[in-house]
């Protein structure tokens, strides 16, 4: 594929140059001519784990570029189906209306729950997050903390934490009333979240573990189980989703593309995924 790349880079310098180029001289058919741009986006969540894997792709791919914007998982999956994205990413599943489009994951990540640095809280039941999530439990003496109303915070609907996170634990069931959410506050991004939950002593959020700044918030860990490498790849830990790569079914990807896809599911991709606190898969 350099080899292919370098041609391309080598027609548009002559091209520029005025040169003349006979039909069929580069080494690349037309079939094969990668595409030097890469449109990607979706999930926030992935957004630390897409930057890194994308940098080094450029870097040992030189000519390329892998554009990812963070607008929600939603937005990947309808930009994947249109066509607009040759890569989209999730941080859920599909759900069954959702046509079109092909997802394969490719890391697993816990989500944290966490608190305001000055809650002394250590850990909290599936049951009692619920419970907070739908405005049965609302003061943080309900749960061992202090006298002080609880602000609920949750991501933006088509969020994929919200919606991984609902599921796990068992919010917004259609036709199920008690199971709607009754929160404070809505953040557009995993940082938002964090930046919330960091400035209100009484905030309690969930985000991408792969993204907790332990600087800003803190982490309570759930049904007694502190989230971890190990907590994620023995699965005791409760609150996990995967990683998803999109692509629009029947499309024909450009070489760039699929090189790039190659990557992410390549051994160096892999510990490129792992170092930013995730796990991979290769489904």
């Amino acid at each position: 594929m350099k080899a292919c790349i370098r041609a391309i880079i080598g027609l548009s310098v002559a091209v520029l140059m005025g040169s003349f180029v006979v039909a069929g001289s580069s080494s690349c058919t037309k079939s094969d001519t990668p595409s030097a741009t890469v449109k990607t986006g979706g999930s926030t969540s992935v957004d630390k784990v897409m930057l890194a894997l994308k940098q080094q792709f450029e870097t040992d791919h030189p000519g390329t570029k892998i554009e990812y914007e963070g607008n929600g998982s939603g937005d990947g999956i309808t930009n994947t189906r249109s066509g607009l994205y040759e890569i989209g990413h999730s941080s859920r599943e599909l759900k069954a209306d959702e046509k079109g489009v092909i997802a394969f994951a490719y890391a697993i990540d816990g989500i944290a729950m966490v608190v305001h640095k000055s809650n002394g809280l250590d850990s909290l039941t599936k049951q009692q997050i619920r419970d907070i999530y739908t405005g049965r439990i609302g003061n943080w003496s309900q749960v061992g903390g202090k006298d002080s109303p609880i602000s609920v915070i949750t991501r933006e609907s088509g969020s994929g934490t919200r919606s991984g996170f609902a599921d796990v634990i068992g919010l917004e069931k259609k036709g199920d009333p008690s199971t709607s959410l009754k929160v404070s506050e809505e953040a557009t991004s995993t940082g938002a979240v964090q930046t919330k939950v960091g400035a209100n002593p009484d905030a309690v959020g969930y985000m991408s573990f792969s993204d907790v700044d332990a600087s800003k918030v803190r982490v309570v860990m759930v049904d007694g189980v502190a989230i971890s490498a190990a907590t994620l790849l023995d699965r005791s830990y409760p609150l996990q989703r995967e990683f998803y790569m999109l692509t629009k079914e029947g499309a024909v990807l450009s070489p760039t593309a699929r090189a790039f896809i190659d990557f992410v599911k390549s051994d160096a991709g892999g510990r490129i995924i792992e170092s930013k606190g995730l796990l991979a898969t290769k489904k």
